[in-house]
Protein backbone atom coordinates (compact mmCIF):
# COMPACT_ATOMS: atom_id res chain seq x y z
CA UNK A 1 0.00 0.00 0.00
CA UNK A 2 1.44 3.35 -1.10
CA UNK A 3 0.72 6.75 0.41
CA UNK A 4 0.02 8.03 -3.10
CA UNK A 5 -2.78 5.51 -3.52
CA UNK A 6 -4.26 6.49 -0.18
CA UNK A 7 -4.11 10.16 -1.18
CA UNK A 8 -5.90 9.35 -4.45
CA UNK A 9 -8.60 7.47 -2.53
CA UNK A 10 -8.92 10.30 0.00
CA UNK A 11 -9.38 12.93 -2.72
CA UNK A 12 -12.07 10.89 -4.49
CA UNK A 13 -13.80 9.95 -1.23
CA UNK A 14 -13.97 13.49 0.12
CA UNK A 15 -15.16 15.03 -3.17
CA UNK A 16 -17.42 12.07 -4.05
CA UNK A 17 -16.16 12.40 -7.61
CA UNK A 18 -13.43 10.70 -9.67
CA UNK A 19 -13.00 13.76 -11.89
CA UNK A 20 -12.68 16.18 -8.96
CA UNK A 21 -10.44 13.76 -7.10
CA UNK A 22 -8.22 13.46 -10.18
CA UNK A 23 -7.90 17.25 -10.42
CA UNK A 24 -6.89 17.47 -6.77
CA UNK A 25 -4.36 14.68 -7.35
CA UNK A 26 -3.00 16.20 -10.60
CA UNK A 27 -3.63 12.99 -12.55
CA UNK A 28 -6.17 11.87 -15.14
CA UNK A 29 -9.47 10.18 -14.14
CA UNK A 30 -8.41 6.87 -15.75
CA UNK A 31 -5.14 6.93 -13.81
CA UNK A 32 -6.86 7.55 -10.48
CA UNK A 33 -9.45 4.84 -11.21
CA UNK A 34 -6.66 2.36 -11.93
CA UNK A 35 -4.82 3.27 -8.72
CA UNK A 36 -7.94 2.89 -6.56
CA UNK A 37 -8.79 -0.44 -8.21
CA UNK A 38 -5.27 -1.63 -7.34
CA UNK A 39 -5.83 -0.48 -3.74
CA UNK A 40 -9.12 -2.37 -3.56
CA UNK A 41 -7.47 -5.53 -4.86
CA UNK A 42 -4.66 -5.21 -2.35
CA UNK A 43 -7.12 -4.74 0.54
CA UNK A 44 -9.54 -7.30 -0.89
CA UNK A 45 -12.37 -4.86 -0.26
CA UNK A 46 -14.69 -2.69 -2.34
CA UNK A 47 -14.22 0.88 -1.20
CA UNK A 48 -16.28 2.97 -3.64
CA UNK A 49 -19.54 2.57 -5.52
CA UNK A 50 -20.17 4.65 -8.63
CA UNK A 51 -23.67 5.97 -9.35
CA UNK A 52 -24.85 8.06 -12.27
CA UNK A 53 -24.30 11.29 -10.35
CA UNK A 54 -21.69 10.70 -7.68
CA UNK A 55 -19.43 8.28 -5.88
CA UNK A 56 -20.55 6.65 -2.64
CA UNK A 57 -18.42 4.94 -0.02
CA UNK A 58 -18.97 1.41 1.19
CA UNK A 59 -18.76 0.65 4.90
CA UNK A 60 -15.13 -0.37 4.45
CA UNK A 61 -14.53 2.76 2.43
CA UNK A 62 -15.79 4.89 5.33
CA UNK A 63 -13.43 3.05 7.69
CA UNK A 64 -10.48 3.63 5.38
CA UNK A 65 -11.39 7.31 4.99
CA UNK A 66 -11.29 7.74 8.77
CA UNK A 67 -7.85 6.16 8.92
CA UNK A 68 -6.65 8.31 6.00
CA UNK A 69 -7.57 11.47 7.87
CA UNK A 70 -5.54 10.29 10.84
CA UNK A 71 -2.56 9.30 8.69
CA UNK A 72 -2.44 12.54 6.74
CA UNK A 73 -2.89 14.62 9.89
CA UNK A 74 0.09 12.81 11.44
CA UNK A 75 2.15 13.40 8.30
CA UNK A 76 1.26 17.10 8.32
CA UNK A 77 2.18 17.30 12.01
CA UNK A 78 5.50 15.58 11.34
CA UNK A 79 6.36 18.02 8.57
CA UNK A 80 5.42 21.00 10.71
CA UNK A 81 7.43 19.72 13.66
CA UNK A 82 10.45 19.30 11.40
CA UNK A 83 9.95 22.81 10.05
CA UNK A 84 9.72 24.19 13.58
CA UNK A 85 12.75 22.28 14.86
CA UNK A 86 15.19 24.84 13.50
CA UNK A 87 12.90 27.85 13.96
CA UNK A 88 12.56 28.46 10.24
CA UNK A 89 9.37 29.93 8.83
CA UNK A 90 8.52 27.62 5.98
CA UNK A 91 5.97 25.15 4.77
CA UNK A 92 2.26 25.42 4.12
CA UNK A 93 -0.09 27.39 6.37
CA UNK A 94 -3.81 27.12 5.64
CA UNK A 95 -5.62 30.30 6.64
CA UNK A 96 -9.32 31.10 6.81
CA UNK A 97 -9.95 34.84 7.00
CA UNK A 98 -12.90 37.13 7.39
CA UNK A 99 -13.10 39.81 4.70
CA UNK A 100 -12.07 42.51 7.19
CA UNK A 101 -8.61 40.91 7.08
CA UNK A 102 -8.46 39.58 3.53
CA UNK A 103 -9.23 42.87 1.79
CA UNK A 104 -5.94 44.56 2.76
CA UNK A 105 -4.31 43.62 6.06
CA UNK A 106 -3.65 39.92 5.50
CA UNK A 107 -2.26 40.22 1.93
CA UNK A 108 0.17 42.91 3.12
CA UNK A 109 1.33 40.77 6.06
CA UNK A 110 1.71 37.60 3.96
CA UNK A 111 3.67 39.39 1.25
CA UNK A 112 6.24 40.55 3.80
CA UNK A 113 6.66 37.03 5.22
CA UNK A 114 7.05 35.49 1.76
CA UNK A 115 9.77 38.01 0.86
CA UNK A 116 11.68 37.20 4.04
CA UNK A 117 11.03 33.43 4.00
CA UNK A 118 10.77 32.07 0.42
CA UNK A 119 9.94 28.57 1.72
CA UNK A 120 6.75 29.82 3.34
CA UNK A 121 3.56 28.89 1.43
CA UNK A 122 0.30 30.57 2.52
CA UNK A 123 -3.02 29.10 1.43
CA UNK A 124 -5.71 31.63 2.27
CA UNK A 125 -9.49 31.38 1.95
CA UNK A 126 -12.14 34.01 2.60
CA UNK A 127 -14.71 32.62 5.03
CA UNK A 128 -17.40 33.64 7.47
CA UNK A 129 -16.67 33.00 11.19
CA UNK A 130 -18.62 29.72 11.43
CA UNK A 131 -16.75 28.29 8.44
CA UNK A 132 -13.42 29.27 9.98
CA UNK A 133 -14.25 27.56 13.25
CA UNK A 134 -15.41 24.42 11.45
CA UNK A 135 -12.21 24.29 9.40
CA UNK A 136 -10.04 24.67 12.48
CA UNK A 137 -11.98 22.01 14.35
CA UNK A 138 -11.79 19.55 11.43
CA UNK A 139 -8.09 20.24 10.89
CA UNK A 140 -8.47 21.62 7.37
CA UNK A 141 -7.24 25.03 8.56
CA UNK A 142 -4.17 25.92 10.62
CA UNK A 143 -5.16 29.48 11.45
CA UNK A 144 -8.17 31.74 11.30
CA UNK A 145 -8.66 35.50 11.43
CA UNK A 146 -12.15 36.35 12.58
CA UNK A 147 -14.29 38.81 14.51
CA UNK A 148 -15.14 38.25 18.15
CA UNK A 149 -14.80 35.25 20.42
CA UNK A 150 -15.13 31.69 19.15
CA UNK A 151 -18.44 29.89 19.58
CA UNK A 152 -16.85 26.43 19.90
CA UNK A 153 -15.06 25.10 22.98
CA UNK A 154 -12.31 23.49 20.90
CA UNK A 155 -11.28 26.81 19.31
CA UNK A 156 -9.05 29.33 21.06
CA UNK A 157 -8.69 32.97 20.04
CA UNK A 158 -6.31 35.77 20.88
CA UNK A 159 -6.94 39.47 20.37
CA UNK A 160 -4.83 40.95 17.58
CA UNK A 161 -6.33 44.44 17.69
CA UNK A 162 -9.65 46.25 17.85
CA UNK A 163 -11.15 48.81 15.53
CA UNK A 164 -14.10 51.17 15.96
CA UNK A 165 -17.01 50.93 13.56
CA UNK A 166 -17.49 54.07 11.47
CA UNK A 167 -20.15 55.35 9.10
CA UNK A 168 -18.57 56.57 5.87
CA UNK A 169 -19.65 58.30 2.71
CA UNK A 170 -17.84 59.22 -0.51
CA UNK A 171 -17.01 62.52 -2.18
CA UNK A 172 -20.12 62.62 -4.33
CA UNK A 173 -22.53 61.89 -1.51
CA UNK A 174 -24.84 64.70 -0.30
CA UNK A 175 -23.56 64.29 3.29
CA UNK A 176 -19.84 64.39 2.42
CA UNK A 177 -19.33 68.15 2.82
CA UNK A 178 -21.62 68.27 5.83
CA UNK A 179 -19.60 65.59 7.64
CA UNK A 180 -22.44 64.87 10.07
CA UNK A 181 -25.15 62.24 9.99
CA UNK A 182 -28.45 61.95 11.85
CA UNK A 183 -30.85 59.04 12.45
CA UNK A 184 -33.12 60.63 9.83
CA UNK A 185 -30.27 60.59 7.30
CA UNK A 186 -29.95 56.82 7.74
CA UNK A 187 -33.55 56.47 6.57
CA UNK A 188 -33.22 59.06 3.81
CA UNK A 189 -29.98 57.88 2.21
CA UNK A 190 -29.56 54.17 1.40
CA UNK A 191 -26.74 52.05 2.80
CA UNK A 192 -24.83 49.14 1.31
CA UNK A 193 -24.69 46.22 3.75
CA UNK A 194 -23.07 42.77 3.74
CA UNK A 195 -25.19 39.73 2.96
CA UNK A 196 -23.93 36.30 1.98
CA UNK A 197 -25.76 34.31 -0.67
CA UNK A 198 -27.83 31.55 0.89
CA UNK A 199 -27.05 32.76 4.41
CA UNK A 200 -29.83 35.27 5.00
CA UNK A 201 -30.09 33.97 8.57
CA UNK A 202 -26.75 35.58 9.51
CA UNK A 203 -26.80 38.86 11.41
CA UNK A 204 -25.26 41.78 9.60
CA UNK A 205 -21.51 41.19 9.73
CA UNK A 206 -20.73 44.90 9.58
CA UNK A 207 -21.91 45.08 13.23
CA UNK A 208 -24.06 48.11 12.55
CA UNK A 209 -25.87 49.10 15.80
CA UNK A 210 -29.32 47.94 14.66
CA UNK A 211 -30.58 48.04 18.24
CA UNK A 212 -30.01 51.79 18.25
CA UNK A 213 -30.74 52.98 14.69
CA UNK A 214 -32.77 51.92 11.70
CA UNK A 215 -31.26 52.29 8.24
CA UNK A 216 -32.50 52.13 4.70
CA UNK A 217 -30.87 49.23 2.86
CA UNK A 218 -30.14 50.14 -0.75
CA UNK A 219 -27.89 47.23 -1.75
CA UNK A 220 -26.54 43.99 -0.29
CA UNK A 221 -23.06 42.86 -1.34
CA UNK A 222 -20.80 40.03 -0.16
CA UNK A 223 -17.40 41.52 -1.00
CA UNK A 224 -16.12 44.27 1.27
CA UNK A 225 -14.03 45.82 -1.52
CA UNK A 226 -17.20 46.26 -3.56
CA UNK A 227 -19.08 47.71 -0.58
CA UNK A 228 -16.26 50.18 0.02
CA UNK A 229 -16.14 51.21 -3.64
CA UNK A 230 -19.89 51.79 -3.79
CA UNK A 231 -19.51 54.20 -0.86
CA UNK A 232 -16.41 55.83 -2.40
CA UNK A 233 -18.41 56.51 -5.56
CA UNK A 234 -21.06 58.30 -3.49
CA UNK A 235 -23.87 55.86 -4.20
CA UNK A 236 -24.37 54.64 -0.63
CA UNK A 237 -23.50 55.08 2.99
CA UNK A 238 -21.43 52.26 4.46
CA UNK A 239 -20.56 51.06 7.96
CA UNK A 240 -17.05 49.58 8.27
CA UNK A 241 -14.26 48.81 10.71
CA UNK A 242 -12.09 51.92 10.59
CA UNK A 243 -8.98 49.80 9.96
CA UNK A 244 -10.48 48.55 6.67
CA UNK A 245 -10.88 51.98 5.09
CA UNK A 246 -7.82 53.88 6.38
CA UNK A 247 -6.38 54.41 2.91
CA UNK A 248 -9.67 55.79 1.57
CA UNK A 249 -9.95 58.10 4.58
CA UNK A 250 -6.39 59.40 4.15
CA UNK A 251 -6.96 60.07 0.46
CA UNK A 252 -10.24 61.86 1.14
CA UNK A 253 -12.19 59.31 -0.88
CA UNK A 254 -14.29 58.57 2.20
CA UNK A 255 -15.23 60.70 5.17
CA UNK A 256 -16.41 59.50 8.58
CA UNK A 257 -19.79 60.98 9.44
CA UNK A 258 -19.96 62.26 13.00
CA UNK A 259 -23.08 62.67 15.12
CA UNK A 260 -24.12 59.02 15.52
CA UNK A 261 -23.16 56.74 18.38
CA UNK A 262 -21.13 53.80 17.01
CA UNK A 263 -21.69 50.15 17.79
CA UNK A 264 -19.28 48.00 19.75
CA UNK A 265 -15.68 47.94 18.44
CA UNK A 266 -14.67 45.18 16.08
CA UNK A 267 -12.50 42.62 17.86
CA UNK A 268 -9.91 41.39 15.36
CA UNK A 269 -8.86 37.94 16.54
CA UNK A 270 -6.57 35.11 15.53
CA UNK A 271 -8.06 31.64 16.04
CA UNK A 272 -6.57 28.16 16.28
CA UNK A 273 -7.37 24.83 17.87
CA UNK A 274 -7.48 24.93 21.65
CA UNK A 275 -4.85 23.02 23.59
CA UNK A 276 -2.18 23.37 20.91
CA UNK A 277 0.79 25.70 20.71
CA UNK A 278 0.75 27.43 17.32
CA UNK A 279 3.80 26.44 15.30
CA UNK A 280 6.43 28.98 14.28
CA UNK A 281 4.93 29.79 10.86
CA UNK A 282 1.47 30.35 12.35
CA UNK A 283 2.87 32.58 15.09
CA UNK A 284 4.79 34.53 12.46
CA UNK A 285 1.59 35.26 10.52
CA UNK A 286 -0.19 36.44 13.67
CA UNK A 287 2.66 38.73 14.71
CA UNK A 288 3.14 40.10 11.20
CA UNK A 289 -0.55 40.89 10.94
CA UNK A 290 -0.44 42.66 14.29
CA UNK A 291 2.53 44.69 13.07
CA UNK A 292 0.77 45.49 9.79
CA UNK A 293 -2.22 46.91 11.68
CA UNK A 294 0.08 49.12 13.76
CA UNK A 295 1.95 50.30 10.67
CA UNK A 296 -1.30 51.12 8.88
CA UNK A 297 -1.88 53.83 11.49
CA UNK A 298 1.48 55.42 10.74
CA UNK A 299 2.42 54.69 7.14
CA UNK A 300 0.82 56.60 4.27
CA UNK A 301 -1.08 54.52 1.73
CA UNK A 302 0.12 54.03 -1.84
Amino acid sequence: MELTELRYFYNVATTRSFSKGARLSYVSPPAISKAIKKLEEELDAQLLVRTTRRVNLTDRGEILLTHCRTVFEQIDTMRRDLDDADGNIRGEVRIGANEVFSAFLLPTALAKIVREHPGFMPRSYEMIPSQIEHGLSEGTLDLGFTLGEAQRDDIQTELVDSSPGVLGCGVGHPLYEKGVGTPEDLLTYPSVVPEFFGRDYLPSLDQFPVHRYKRRVGATVELMQMRVQLAVDGAYLGYYPEVSIRCQLRHGELKILEGLEPGRPFELRAAYRAGTEPRAAVQAVIERLRQTIIESRLVSCA
